[in-house]
């Protein structure tokens, strides 16, 4: 039925290229049609990323359990003989201040200044009386993230979207058994900068949303992003049981390793291919997938993809003329509209990342049982990412942003002044404030990658995300100020989410459009198509 559907559009296309619509030009969007969204080829690609990505997802949260405060007093050796519980009977007689638990009264018969030592579960790094060094671990975390988006950008668009794919988890996982085998706190630190600068990066989404046709984008990615965040929320069940922290680092960094098979399983993006003009490879990953899916390409797809492989003197001469062209991404900066479009962006980003990033740290911090919320926090994106893919298509992109941060303000607020009696009020209205908040930030990364073109579209979504970070690198300190009142992190989660509600409805709504392969084409998704049959690849029904 899809394949019988696939035909009939390339036939009534006709003329409507998938570069500029003349007569006889190669229709990439009329292929992936026939291809299919949701073939054999599709779905092993969805699973070698959901695997790759779920690892990735743990590794990049590991710190919110290796670097968390501990239940954790002045060790008493007169007394830890008599009663080691913690809270032992005589431990308020002992202990100065119960607010200040690395600090303990002196026995009489001492003299000098009895040594205190501070307790921290996981690595005795000296954390537990030094809380600035717990957070610290978080920002150097994010602070390393920044350099890496900004990498994998450049790197994605210039050699391709698999590079990324494969190179970033094996550098990860090598950082992060490093780390695991850390002998202090200065060396710790050092390997987790080295580890989020070399690695991560968006390369997933991206190969995600040029994979398959403009319809199904969005769902292709959702679906993919489910599947990594059930990843993600398994983390909290083996931080449970893997409480050592060395241990459970050796189990979410080493099977990163094995992304290295991926050199034989991924195949490099169609749409990178083509923007690069290998013609040869792209044509032949497109007879792949159809080999695969076992369908048979019409003979007008046939026809395009033989021509294309057959024009070798044209393709020779573009590719000389490109090569005197500037760097990608240094043309598209030429455009006013793209810079400002990237400013817009990235005020955007920081203000999602902060609330995100800074929501799921603080999870440990609220009620209940720290493992549990955590992965409570990861597995909202599974009815999320649903609604996600049933509204941003219906609704266009900008509303949906607008009304998520509101909501996300609304129940964080509610959060932070529901009675302590009515402790489960509380987490849901976190938990519903988190939701929203991952609509959210998926969404703008959605946007972001369909409004900026091809050649360069890793490296300018990475630009915006970098700045972005920078929010990630503040919200491991969010927890920090539950100091001076107990639910003034979700206010401030609350007071920022306002900031992408309003920013969203300066974007413009790329939800009929086709992805831009050029920067003429990314400029012209601010100018509304006078009807569905105009745009590339897409047709009237």
């Amino acid at each position: 039925m899809l394949k019988k559907e696939s035909k009939t559009k390339m036939s009534e296309e006709g003329s409507t290229g998938a570069v500029g619509g003349s007569e006889g030009q190669f229709n990439l969007e009329g292929i992936l049609s026939e291809l299919g969204s949701f073939g054999k080829y599709q779905l092993l690609l969805l699973l070698l990323l959901a695997f790759r990505d779920s690892f990735l997802n743990m590794c990049n949260f590991n710190y919110v359990f290796t670097a968390a405060e501990v239940a954790y007093r002045c060790h008493v050796p007169e007394c830890e003989a008599t009663d080691i519980r913690f809270n032992a009977s005589w431990v308020t007689s002992i202990l100065s201040n119960r607010s200040e638990v690395c600090h303990r009264l002196m026995p009489h018969r001492e003299n000098n200044v009895t040594e205190v030592e501070g307790l921290w579960s996981h690595s005795k790094f000296d954390l537990g009386c030094q809380p600035w060094k717990r957070t610290l671990i978080g920002t150097v975390h994010n602070l390393g993230l920044v350099f890496s988006f900004i990498m994998s950008g450049v790197i994605s668009d210039r050699y391709g979207r698999k590079v990324i794919i494969v190179g970033t988890p094996l550098m990860v996982g090598a950082a992060g058994l490093l780390k695991s085998f850390s002998v202090n706190y200065w060396m710790l630190l050092v390997l987790e900068f080295m580890e989020t600068a070399l690695g991560y990066g968006n390369a997933s989404l991206v190969l995600s949303l040029e994979t398959v046709s403009q319809n199904s984008r969005v769902v292709y990615s959702c679906i993919a992003d489910i599947l990594s965040n059930f990843g993600g929320a398994f983390f909290g069940l083996i931080a449970w049981k893997i409480p050592y922290w060395r241990h459970m680092m050796r189990a979410i960094y080493a099977p990163l390793l094995v992304v290295v098979f991926y050199i034989f399983l991924v195949d490099e993006g169609v749409r990178w291919l083509l923007a690069h003009n290998k013609k040869d490879e792209a044509v032949r990953v497109l007879n792949k997938v159809a080999k695969i899916n076992n369908i048979t390409l019409s003979n007008k797809a046939k026809a395009m993809m033989t021509k294309i492989t057959e024009e070798r003197s044209k393709a020779d001469q573009v590719v000389q003329t490109r090569s005197e062209d500037p760097p990608p991404i240094f043309s598209v900066l030429r455009s006013k509209k793209i810079v400002l479009r990237i400013a817009l962006i990235s005020v955007s980003f920081f203000c999602c990342m902060f609330v995100y990033s800074g929501s799921i740290i603080n999870s440990t911090s609220i009620s209940g049982n720290k493992y549990l919320n955590f992965s409570a926090m990861m597995l909202v994106a599974v009815p999320t990412r649903v609604i996600t893919a049933l509204t941003l298509t219906r609704y266009g992109r900008k509303t949906p942003i607008c009304v998520a941060y509101c909501l996300c303000a609304a129940f964080f607020m509610a959060s932070a002044f529901v009675p302590k009696s009515m402790w489960w009020a509380s987490i849901v209205f976190y938990l519903a404030g988190k939701m929203c908040s991952s609509y959210g930030l998926f969404s703008m990364l959605v946007v972001t990658m369909e409004v900026f073109p091809t050649t360069s579209r890793n490296s300018l979504t990475n630009v915006a995300n970098t700045v972005g970070r920078l929010g990630s690198v503040i919200a491991p300190q969010a927890p920090l100020l539950g100091q001076y009142m107990t639910g003034l992190p979700s206010v401030v989660f609350a007071l920022v989410a306002l900031g992408p509600a309003m920013l969203a409805l300066l974007l413009p709504d790329t939800s009929r459009t086709p992805l831009p392969d050029r920067v003429a084409d990314a400029e012209r998704l601010d100018e509304s198509p006078d009807s569905p049959g105009q745009l590339e690849g897409v047709t009237t029904s």
